[in-house]
């Protein structure tokens, strides 16, 4: 097939939660398929990667968001009363590019990453519609009002009910509507009834985050003992989560373990976050070329997230390393139940802190019945192979309603003969 995908980051490299997901189905169609990509990239690095990419791609058409254009985009639909998320991704230029890709290259199927690209395939009924919404973001925006104070949190409640109507009438419209997770996709069902909605998990390298092959090397060794939290650090979730539980839980850790050190691995640390590291015993990497040597040497992982949907891949990374994992419950909430029994669903911050401490205690004790349930849960699922069949259900949903359209006037005349007959 021909197919058209769209993203609203370059998929490439594929070190971040989004970017994983992304860049693992677009290589999975491009070894059976014939691909097109359209995508934006945000940061100048992106460009050097632009070579990697087109392996994976018949045509590539990249473009930069436009920081200003983008925000002045979200503060009119704002003041307009309308969502603001895909107005932020709104570019004249990549609707002509999709519009005129779509008039001349004739596809059998087009792929929508994320939900705010999904606007740019109003012109594309005609042709069968995939939509991988990855997360529920309008509840995401709700669970970041109940983080938050006035005006914010008024803003981020009235995006969520906004863009939440937004989502209902994509996935009624799209052939097919993917989630990260079954939770994810019973709420997105709940909300569009009659909708084509599946849950479908985000890979794991599990031979990527084998502690078998990575070392630590002497930097990070210097760090021991540490409990480590990975993610990007330019995200509200991760940066309420380390503040959090620098705040709420450490302190309780550093009373039994008075040189552990709280690890934070992670590209684009705010500045909330930079001012953690004023504490000695708090380290923020920043950018790292690779966080497996950082995962290997720490006693433990958190990911006590307060705002949280879909799956959190850092939970399977670390649990791929062989880590101890404590997480929050809305955090773990997305876990299936073979993987969430190896971890330590954990909100009260004492509790926490006590079983942190008795993993820093501890440090040669890495349980490998995590990494086990990981392997084991993914050798039941063929991850490329489960997406083709998603794919080919989609086309045949797309042709069985283009069939019923196109039936539609005879099946009328047919009932007008009966009328006169009787």
């Amino acid at each position: 097939m021909r197919i058209l995908f769209l993203a609203h980051r370059l998929p490439y490299p594929p070190n971040k939660g989004d970017k994983i997901r992304s860049f693992r189905e677009l290589a999975a169609m491009s070894r059976s398929h014939e691909v097109d990509l359209f995508s934006f990239y945000d940061q100048p690095e992106d460009t050097g990667y632009f070579t990697d990419v087109r392996r994976y791609c018949r045509e590539l058409y990249v473009e930069k968001v436009s920081w200003p254009r983008s925000r002045a985009q979200a503060l009119l639909a704002l003041a307009l009363g309308h969502s603001f998320t895909p107005a932020y991704f709104h570019s004249p230029s990549m609707a002509q590019h999709i519009r005129e890709a779509l008039d001349s290259r004739h596809y059998d199927l087009v792929f929508a990453y994320s939900s705010s690209m999904a606007p740019y395939l109003e012109s594309a009924r005609h042709l069968p519609r995939v939509l991988d919404m990855v997360d529920v973001d309008s509840d995401k925006w709700t669970q970041f009002a109940e983080h938050a104070r006035p005006p914010a949190s008024w803003l981020w409640s009235a995006e969520g009910r906004r863009l939440a109507a937004s989502e209902k009438l994509w996935a009624k419209e799209f052939s097919l509507t993917l989630l990260s997770t079954s939770a994810e996709a019973q709420i997105m069902a709940q909300a569009s009834p009659g909708a084509r909605i599946e849950a479908f998990e985000n890979p794991v390298d599990v031979k990527f985050f084998d502690p078998a092959v990575v070392e630590t090397t002497p930097g990070i060794r210097a760090l021991q003992p540490y409990i480590i939290f990975t993610g990007s650090m330019d995200y509200f979730p991760n940066v309420d989560a380390v503040t959090y539980f620098y705040r709420d839980v450490f302190p309780a850790v550093r009373a039994g373990i008075p040189n552990a050190r709280f690890v934070i691995a992670g590209r684009n640390p705010t500045h909330a976050v930079r001012q953690l590291s004023r504490d000695s015993s708090v380290h923020v990497t920043g950018t790292v070329a690779d966080v497996r040597p950082y995962l290997r040497g720490a006693s433990a992982a958190i990911a006590p997230l307060r705002v949280a949907r879909g799956v959190q891949t850092k939970i399977l990374e670390a649990m791929c390393m062989g880590l101890p994992v404590a997480a929050s419950g809305k955090a773990a909430m997305a876990l299936p139940a073979n993987l969430i029994r190896e971890v330590r669903v954990e909100d009260d911050p004492q509790r926490l802190a006590a079983f942190l401490i008795e993993k820093l205690r501890s440090p040669a004790s890495r349980p490998a019945e995590t990494r086990r349930a990981v392997l084991d849960h993914v050798s039941d699922q063929n991850w490329e192979a489960q997406l083709e069949s998603l794919i080919g259900r989609a086309v045949r949903f797309h042709a069985t309603v283009q069939e019923d359209l196109s039936s539609a006037p005879e099946r009328s005349s047919e009932r007008i003969e009966k009328v006169v007959e009787i």
